[in-house]
């Protein structure tokens, strides 16, 4: 959602949005709840549009304020101990998000909110839940009662689906990116360099790109690549760019395309408008014969006893050894074929990728698994438990909506 519209809803912030009872619920209170769930990746799946989560958040509101008008005829409360208590480890737990409490006072501050708001915001809150889970709690957890024959009927019938534990693969590498020789990488260099020269000689950087640059695609217009965000291109080549104020041109630098002279011509929060030249470095077959044996060597290396962990520090050409946990079945081609047969602390023989050699070490791996009832039961039965409570809870304010006064009000 756009900060106008939210700043159209502050505006109507003060009038009625519902009537429960003789309880009103404020505009200002469904603002509250949707700004909280417009922040949130997981509740922003479930709307398609602002009107979809504003009826959502308007109809808790209202169950809310109905479990409350019949927690108070049921002459259900909560002590301000139980409250108090609750609110001081809320705060607490809060705090416990920033460095220091200093950074804590300072967020408040920077948000005009002392901390007695912040506890009475919390102990409002705190108390409403309360009272509510005591309300469910007497008229409906205490009444449920979920058979073993149910749940041991739900197992049989869903086995096939639930019971399932995929299998799963910890993996590390060691990547080892095809280069020229040394000789060749110093003459692509110095050709960068005297390229660099003429720019600070006064030379104009797109007339330079159309005569030096050897990437064919950006040269004819001048070495310009276009607005760039983050997370579009080589990592080495954003890590210059995003750091360039606009109108400065790069010394040459080096990723494994070649050696790259950018000047960034302007830039935002999260893109950058760039021009390059490049002087590619040509890769030979030699070159990948060369990197193709190294692989072979560290993989024969580490099959007779060799530690991964200290050949991956010496010749990896990726700081990130560890490339997470996988499900097996997830893994595409053509890792899922390597690791098939490899075992935890085996490696896979070198496979050819865009970037250089690869080879792939099982750190974990845990075979599918079929679970068993017994392995089951008590997850069966919370699932269960919780299924019937909110069927519980949805009829329950069906008949207290019935029985009570309830009116919305459009937005004017």
């Amino acid at each position: 959602m756009t900060p106008l519209i939210f700043f159209l809803m502050s505006m109507l912030a003060d009038q009625i949005a519902a009537q429960v009872s003789d309880d009103i619920i404020l505009e200002s209170r469904v603002v509250e709840y949707e700004n909280l769930l417009a922040n949130d990746p997981m509740a922003q799946k479930m709307f398609s549009n602002y009107e979809e989560l504003r009826d959502y958040v308007l109809n808790e509101l209202i169950s809310q304020k109905l479990i409350l008008i019949e927690a108070e005829a049921e002459s259900i409360t909560v002590s301000n101990e139980e409250v108090q208590g609750q609110v001081k480890e809320v705060i607490e737990e809060i705090k416990g998000r920033f460095p220091s409490e200093a950074d804590f006072y300072k967020a408040l501050e920077e948000q005009h909110i002392t901390i007695e708001d912040l506890k009475k915001y919390k102990e409002e809150n705190l108390r409403t839940q309360l009272i509510m889970r005591k309300l469910i709690e007497k008229k409906l957890a205490t009444k449920i009662m979920i058979s073993p024959i149910t749940v041991k009927r739900f197992y049989d019938e869903n086995k096939d689906s639930i019971a399932v534990l995929p299998g799963r693969v910890k993996l590390a590498h060691i990547l080892l990116a095809v280069r020229p020789v040394e000789d060749e990488l110093k003459k692509k260099f110095q050709e960068a360099v005297d390229v660099y020269k003429l720019l600070l000689a006064g030379g104009d950087f797109g007339i330079i790109a159309q005569e030096f640059s050897q990437d064919v695609n950006s040269k004819k217009n001048g070495g310009m690549l276009g607005r760039i965000k983050k997370g579009e291109t080589l990592e080495e080549f954003e890590q210059v760019v995003f750091n360039l104020k606009p109108g400065v041109v790069s010394q040459p630098f080096p990723t494994r395309l070649g050696y790259h002279i950018v000047e960034v011509l302007n830039k935002g929060t999260d893109w950058v408008l760039v021009r390059q030249i490049l002087i590619k470095i040509e890769i030979t077959k030699a070159d990948s014969m060369r990197y193709e044996n190294l692989a072979n060597n560290l993989h024969d290396m580490i099959n007779e006893g060799a530690n991964f962990d200290s050949l991956a520090k010496g010749y990896t050409n990726d700081p990130n050894i560890d490339i997470g946990e996988w499900f097996i079945k997830q893994l595409a081609p053509p890792y899922n074929d390597l690791i098939k047969d490899l075992n935890k602390g085996e490696v896979s023989k070198p496979i050819l990728t865009p970037i250089g050699y690869q080879l792939i070490y099982i750190r974990e791996k845990v075979p599918e698994k079929f679970l068993s009832f017994e392995d089951m039961r008590d997850q069966i039965y919370q699932y269960l438990y919780h299924q019937e409570l909110q069927d519980r809870y949805n009829r329950l304010i069906e008949e207290l909506r019935e029985k009570t006064f309830v009116k919305t009000f459009v937005k004017g």
